[in-house]
């Protein structure tokens, strides 16, 4: 299919949402079902389409980035349709321009129209978040998140005299790029965009998490063997509180598939499709939780546990070959990091299944919403089709994944430990209707904001000089491509 249709489809469907607001009410809710029916079927087809490598202008469509970027796009859709009503045409509409700044951003070739597109994308993506209360934690993490990874694409055009992204990253470039994933994606839990978590502006969450995916994945995926075992401990703490702790917070679950992904595709590059494809899938059904309370737990499980036929487990898989053929790869036989990494990741599936197992038996009383079950339930089945794909569809080699030897072993390690954590979890895990908590609270969710120390128009003002400041560092980047010649030898 046409590139063009696949990037400006959803900029109509916006302009078909505020057109549908103005209408009679009675319009409003099929106008948005279908819209963002649309636009499902429009992010698949480009996830889809990826593999044809098609250049348009300044972009190219290929992988891993585009079934990324146009999970990413399905996966706001189908939150903006399950979640929204006939007072959230608005909502919606910003989606649609997020999205194709979003798909333009991380499917370009050029810095300079790449990250300008980027910011247009958080432009729409601030007013999304936005909607219903001004979330200063969320556009503070917008902002801060967008000028670290405009720096970090700065310094390396700068240092490199090279003008196309960047497919790897060294030194603080690369830092300032793990710097601003961290923050934009939803790895710090109630922090940032988590005040999003149960309101009218969810839709963003995927597209907060899928962006940086496909833009920054590539490069992060170079950042070895530390960085993948500092991931994976993140990722532990995490899902071990969860397990645990007296109370269920959302953004915490959250925040575990994220750093859970970063892990995997530090550890073995090649898994960055399924892994980012699982971790949006996860968070997806973690932005829905709100509004399926008592229905869809087992769906949720299965997506959030990594569990075995969805992506994720591919993921998992590649990741631990990876891991255990590098581990006796050192010096001597035996390589440190890399053991380290390797000893970590079966206690993560461990863990993921026994959160699986608890999110799986929680129960709440039933206020869930038909759309909201019914899309937890076709993003689980989503999860399980990819994970039956072919392993070519997903970007990776046929030894990829190992011999089944390895696979079973991992499997018996995995369901071993996982029965360990599953007991604790029963002994001191919360219970029932006990402790579920999906609104942040904006004075303990946003990064450093708080109303009893900060005026709330002083922290805008502030918002607005990063986005300004990020700006600049965009126009003097392009001038200073244009004075090198933004089309040297190494670009052709």
């Amino acid at each position: 299919m046409n590139p063009v249709i696949l990037y400006s489809v959803h900029s109509l469907l916006a302009v078909v949402l505020a057109a549908g607001a103005l209408g009679p009410r009675r319009w409003r809710r099929p106008i948005l079902i279908g819209a963002a029916s649309v636009g499902v079927i429009a992010g698949a087809a480009l996830a889809l389409s990826a593999g044809d490598e098609t250049v348009w202008r300044s972009t190219t469509l290929g992988q891993p980035r585009g079934p990324i970027a146009g999970a990413t796009v399905a996966c706001g859709w189908l939150l903006a349709g399950a979640l929204g009503s006939d007072r959230t045409l608005g909502s919606a509409a910003l989606v649609g321009l997020a999205s194709t700044g979003v798909l333009l951003a991380t499917q370009g070739d050029w810095i300079v129209p790449a990250l300008t597109l980027w910011l247009a994308s958080s432009v729409a993506l601030g007013a999304l978040v936005s909607q219903g209360a001004l979330r200063v934690g969320g556009l503070l993490a917008l902002g801060i998140s967008d000028l670290a990874l405009v720096g970090a694409f700065a310094l390396h055009a700068l240092d490199e005299r090279v003008w196309t992204v960047p497919s790897s990253l060294e030194g603080l470039p690369l830092v300032l790029a793990a710097a601003a994933f961290v923050v934009r994606s939803g790895a710090l839990p109630r922090a940032g965009i988590w005040e999003a978590l149960d309101s009218r502006a969810a839709p963003a969450l995927p597209l907060l998490l899928g962006g940086p995916l496909a833009l920054l994945g590539v490069p992060l995926s170079g950042a070895g063997a530390w960085f993948a075992a500092a991931s994976f401990g993140v990722a532990l703490v995490l899902c071990g509180a969860a397990l645990v702790g007296s109370e269920l917070r959302l953004s915490a679950v959250g925040s575990w598939p994220v750093w859970l992904c970063l892990g995997l595709i530090a550890t073995a590059p090649e898994v960055l499709i399924p892994a980012a494809l699982a971790a949006l899938l996860a968070v997806s059904v973690v932005a829905l939780w709100p509004a399926t309370y008592g229905k869809g737990r087992a769906g949720r499980g299965i997506l959030l546990g990594f569990l075995p036929l969805t992506a994720g487990w591919i993921a998992i898989v590649g990741a631990a070959v990876a891991a255990f053929d590098r581990a006796g790869a050192g010096p001597g036989g035996r390589s440190l990091s890399w053991s380290l990494t390797a000893g970590l990741l079966p206690l993560a599936v461990a863990a993921g299944i026994a959160l699986a197992a608890l999110v799986a038996r929680q129960t709440a009383p039933d206020t869930s919403t038909a759309t909201a079950t019914w899309a937890t339930w076709a993003l689980s089945a989503a999860g399980i089709c990819i994970g039956l794909l072919p392993t070519s569809a997903l970007g990776l080699a046929r030894d990829t994944l190992g011999d089944l030897e390895r696979v079973l072993a991992l499997n018996g390690t995995a369901v071993g430990l996982a029965v360990v954590a599953g007991a604790i979890a029963h002994r001191w895990g919360p219970r029932g209707d006990e402790g579920f908590e999906g609104h942040v609270e904006a004075s303990s969710g946003t990064l450093v904001y708080s109303e009893e120390q900060a005026d709330t128009a002083v922290m805008v003002g502030v918002v607005a000089l990063i986005a300004l400041g990020s700006l600049a560092v965009v126009i003097y980047l392009a001038i200073e491509g244009m004075s090198y010649g933004f089309l040297p030898p190494s670009n052709l």
